[in-house]
């Protein structure tokens, strides 16, 4: 396994010193999105009210479009890192110190770039007031401080998230009271903590800094979506990783932990439940892999000592080792079921019904920047809404389950491991979901992290989704709904034309026909 593996570059064996430019561009990425961090209110930040208790800096008087170009600017010189990191293998070398640092930073500023913090701390704020959020919306509780500040379209809205992220949010309330600021504070220390619990889980897993701080821990798209913005998405991820970790254990036990871990992620966010195929996918390869292989080495050796006549008993030994083998992968997957059962059912049914009654609602959306907009905008005109938002619904995901397949088939790698499965499977996602936020991409560069680490090279398929995610990254800034109309204007024509221009463009390469042998290189072409 890539644990054991020495440190790699993402495209190769890397020089041994820095690359100034690449680490240029990554410092002035962290440095624009932290001044947007510090201006408060804003077109990207919404007012959280006094700080009360919570650590800050003086908030800056930064202008709309001075917050807007600083935005798209961290997003560009972060995607121009990754992409240089690509182009001229190097080395990070940042220490651990250094990223606890950008945390602390990142502490002294209100996330941006959406409003979702906001009814996190409602939800919480219901939740520990004796409401059910997965009912109460902020606006039906009744106005405080708290349930005030949400911003558009979240206040009639209740919650859509799972029991353990929502119960997090009511943690987050309850130890910051009644200020909005201090809740939501609270909640960006369980982010940060979550963004850097999740490089020491990717760190165990890979035995790999130079991937995982590329792809995961000084990813821009991480920090600017995930960390900067914090979202419910990190910490989801965060508990698949520590899942897929959780499979060093040996035997049932192992199993047993990797199940429940399984089941705090899909209780967090029901997408990340896509670890579970992930891992039992992962058992039932390796302990059938494995298992056999040790009995054919017994068996050649017991043959070879025993001449022609130790040949059946070699064959008995194999095939009563493929047997024991695929018990014990069943074992495991049990157990990794059972287990997931054990956490996400009790957890579903503490938060009651609803809570799978706004899953199903929030199924059927379709975001301005995804392709599918236009799919169901000619569609509404036929049909009545719900029809249109149910074909698409259905169509979009016959392309994951396309682009899954393709990609399988085409993604270079060592074998068919778990970390090409997992990078298949939420990548797929990540491209070919109706509904595309740019923190919906967190578990894909996570992914990314453990697949390079084990060795995987796609240079065509990295550029083209650093590139597509920082296009949507853009496309929702500065990431308010009530701003000025000319910076409506600007920044909705990138999001309805230009993301899912980039998107469509994105499936195509993906899809296209696979060059013959004979026609031209192979090899980066399939990523």
């Amino acid at each position: 396994m890539a644990a054991d593996a020495p440190d790699v570059l993402p495209t190769g064996p890397h020089r041994a010193g820095r690359d100034p430019l690449r680490l240029g561009l990554l410092a002035g990425s962290l440095l624009c999105l932290l001044l947007v961090g510090l201006a408060h209110p804003s077109v990207a930040a919404p007012p959280l009210g006094p700080a009360g208790w919570v650590p800050h800096l003086p908030d800056l008087p930064l202008g709309g479009w001075v917050v807007v170009a600083l935005q798209v600017a961290g997003y560009a010189l972060g995607a121009a890192a990754l992409l240089r990191g690509l182009r001229v293998p190097s080395r990070l070398d940042i220490p651990w110190a250094a990223w606890a640092l950008v945390g602390g930073l990142v502490l002294l500023t209100v996330p941006y770039g959406t409003a979702d913090h906001t009814n996190y701390a409602a939800y919480g704020h219901i939740l520990v007031e004796g409401g059910d959020p997965w009912v109460t919306t902020p606006q039906d509780f009744g106005p405080d401080r708290i349930t005030s500040a949400v911003q558009p379209p979240w206040e009639d809205t209740p919650s859509v998230y799972g029991p353990v992220a929502t119960g997090l949010m009511g943690l987050s309330a309850l130890v910051g009271g009644e200020l909005p600021r201090q809740v939501v504070w609270v909640w960006q220390v369980l982010v940060i903590a979550a963004w850097l619990l999740g490089r020491a889980l990717l760190l165990r897993l890979t035995g790999d800094r130079e991937s995982v701080d590329t792809w995961w821990t000084g990813n821009v798209l991480v920090l600017g979506a995930g960390v900067l913005g914090a979202h419910v998405d990190l910490l989801a991820t965060t508990a698949l990783v520590g899942a897929l970790l959780a499979t060093r254990v040996r035997g049932v036990p192992g199993a047993l932990l990797a199940g429940a871990l399984a089941g705090v992620a899909a209780s967090t966010k029901i997408t990340a439940g896509v670890v579970v195929v992930v891992l039992a996918w992962l058992y039932l390869r390796r302990d059938m892999e494995i298992g056999p292989q040790e009995d054919v080495q017994r068996a050649d050796l017991h043959t070879s000592a025993k001449g022609v006549g130790g040949s059946a008993k070699g064959v008995r030994a194999v095939t009563k080792g493929v047997g024991s083998s695929a018990k014990g992968a069943a074992a495991r997957v049990v157990a990794v079921v059972l287990a997931g059962l054990a956490v996400a059912v009790p957890l579903h049914l503490w938060a009651g019904p609803n809570v799978f009654g706004q899953l199903l609602t929030a199924s059927d959306g379709v975001s301005y920047a995804s392709p599918w907009r236009a799919v169901y905008t000619v569609l509404d005109l036929g049909v009545a809404e719900p029809s249109a938002r149910a074909w698409v619904a259905r169509a979009s995901a016959v392309l994951c389950v396309l682009l899954a397949v393709v990609l399988w088939r085409r993604l270079p790698g060592t074998d068919s491991g778990p970390q090409r499965l997992l990078l298949v499977l939420v990548t797929a996602y990540a491209l070919g979901a109706a509904y595309v936020l740019p923190w919906y991409a967190l578990p894909m560069w996570a992914a990314l992290a453990w697949w390079v680490a084990d060795g995987g090279r796609a240079p065509r398929l990295l550029t083209a989704l650093v590139v597509q995610g920082a296009v949507v990254a853009i496309g929702y800034v500065p990431g308010r709904v009530r701003i000025p109309e000319d910076m409506a204007t600007v920044t909705l024509a990138w999001r309805m034309v230009v993301v899912p221009l980039v998107t469509a463009i994105v499936w195509l390469l993906v899809l296209r026909p696979a060059r013959r042998p004979g026609r031209g290189r192979r090899g980066s072409a399939r990523g």
